[in-house]
C-alpha cells in the first residue's frame, strides 16, 4: 500500500498562501545573506575572528551569494541584531541593482544595434 500525504500538509499549502517556489527561494536566500552578514558583523568586528570569518566568506562563496550584498549590509550602519533593518536595507540593495543592471542592458542593446559611422572611403587618389 502506498502512502501518501494527507491534503493538510504542508505539500498542499504553497498554492494556497499564494507564494511561489521563486519567493520561497528569494526569502531563503534573504535569510542566509542575513544570518551571513550578523555572524561576519561579529567575527570581524566584534571579536576580530579571522579564521571565523574567512570560514563565513568560504561558505558565502560556496553559495554563490554575492558579496557586495553582504557587505552593503556589514556597512550599512545598521546593527547586526536589528533583523527589521536588515531586511529592509537588502531589499532596497536588491531593488537598486536590479534597477541598475536592468539599465545597463538596455544601453548595451542600444549601442550594440548602432553601426559605426565612418567616412566612405574615397576612391579617387589624394
Amino acid at each position: 500500500m502506498a502512502m501518501t500525504a494527507p491534503a493538510s500538509s504542508c505539500t498542499h499549502q504553497a498554492w494556497r498562501s499564494g507564494v511561489t517556489s521563486a519567493a520561497f527561494s528569494a526569502r531563503k536566500q534573504q535569510a542566509l545573506v542575513l544570518l551571513l552578514a550578523q555572524q561576519l558583523i561579529e567575527a570581524q568586528f566584534e571579536r576580530a575572528d579571522r579564521p571565523g570569518s574567512e570560514r563565513l566568506w568560504q561558505e558565502a562563496a560556496a553559495l554563490e551569494i554575492d558579496p557586495e550584498r553582504i557587505v552593503h549590509l556589514m556597512y550599512s550602519g545598521l546593527e547586526g541584531n536589528d533583523r527589521p533593518a536588515l531586511i529592509a536595507e537588502d531589499e532596497a540593495w536588491i531593488h537598486r541593482t536590479t534597477q541598475a543592471s536592468q539599465r545597463r542592458w538596455g544601453l548595451l542593446h542600444l549601442h550594440r544595434n548602432r553601426r559605426a559611422r565612418r567616412p566612405a572611403p574615397s576612391l579617387s587618389p589624394a
